[in-house]
C-alpha cells in the first residue's frame, strides 16, 4: 500500500534536521513541495497536517508552515511506529527490481534513440544540475531521466511496466531525498547519456547498473544512520 503523505512527511523531518532548521523556521510552501517531491497537493497538505497535530511543525494561516520543536534522533529508531506504510523490504526489493530492469532499458535505448529522447535525456540533465545548484530535490529530473529512458526503448510493454510503477518509484525516492548523493546521481546520468548518443548499449547497461547499486548503498546507509538496520541485508531480516 502506497501512501504517499508518509513518504512526504519523512521528506520533511529529514529536511528539518539535515537543513538545521530550528523552531520559528519556515518550510517549503506547499507549491513548492508539489513542484520539487512529484506529488499531489492532497498529499502535502495531509502530511503538513500529520506534522502538525503531532507536534513537529505549526501552520500560520496566509503564511506557510514553520517548524514548531527540534527533531530528536531517536524519533527515526522505529519508522513503522511513524509511517506504519514505509515497508523498507519493499523498498529494497523495488531497487533490486530496477537494477535489472532499468539496465535494460539503458541497453536498449541506447540501440533504439532517436533525435527527441537525446534532447529530453539532456534536458533532464540540465534541470538535475539546476536542483543541485539552488540546493534542491533532484526528484523531478530524476523521474524525467528514467521515464525518457523507458520511452526511447520504443517497447510500449517497457513503458507502460514503467508507468505503472511510477508513483512506487516516487514514494521511495521521496525517501531517501535529502540522503542523496546527487554528484553521483549526475555523473551516471550523464554518462549514460553519452553512451546512448553513441549507441554504446553495452556502456550504457553496464552504467545503469552501476548507478543503481549505488542508489541501493544510499538507502541502506541511510537506513543505517536511523538506526533501522544494521550491518547487512538478507531477503529474510533487513541488516547492513
Amino acid at each position: 500500500m502506497i501512501i504517499v503523505s508518509e513518504s512526504v512527511q519523512k521528506f520533511l523531518l529529514d529536511f528539518i534536521r539535515q537543513k538545521g532548521l530550528q523552531p520559528g523556521d519556515k518550510l517549503p510552501s506547499e507549491r513548492e513541495l508539489v513542484q520539487l517531491l512529484e506529488v499531489g497537493r492532497s498529499s502535502v497538505r495531509e502530511a503538513l497536517q500529520i506534522l502538525t497535530e503531532r507536534g513537529y511543525i505549526e501552520k500560520h494561516a496566509g503564511k506557510g508552515a514553520y517548524v514548531k520543536s527540534i527533531i530528536p534522533h531517536n524519533d527515526f529508531t522505529d519508522l513503522t511506529d511513524l509511517f506504519p506504510s514505509m515497508d523498507i523490504l519493499a523498498s529494497l526489493d523495488l531497487l533490486e527490481y530496477r537494477k535489472g530492469i532499468e539496465t535494460e532499458n539503458a541497453f536498449l535505448a541506447a540501440m533504439r534513440r532517436d533525435h527527441t529522447s537525446i534532447e529530453d535525456l539532456e534536458r533532464s540533465i540540465y534541470d538535475l544540475e539546476m536542483c543541485i545548484r539552488n540546493g534542491t530535490s533532484i526528484i523531478a529530473p530524476d523521474v524525467d531521466f528514467h521515464g525518457t529512458l523507458a520511452l526511447a526503448t520504443q517497447n510500449e510493454v517497457i513503458v507502460q511496466v514503467y508507468k505503472s510503477l511510477v508513483n512506487f518509484f516516487k514514494k521511495v525516492r521521496i525517501e531517501m531525498a535529502i540522503n542523496d548523493n546527487v554528484e553521483n546521481a549526475l555523473y551516471y546520468h550523464k554518462e549514460i547519456v553519452i553512451a546512448i548518443k553513441h549507441k554504446n548499449p553495452e556502456r550504457s547497461g553496464i552504467l545503469m547498473r552501476r548507478h543503481i547499486e549505488d542508489v541501493q548503498l544510499n538507502y541502506r546507509r541511510m537506513l543505517v544512520g536511523m538506526g533501522i538496520i544494521e550491518t547487512k541485508y538478507t531477503k529474510d531480516r533487513v541488516l547492513f
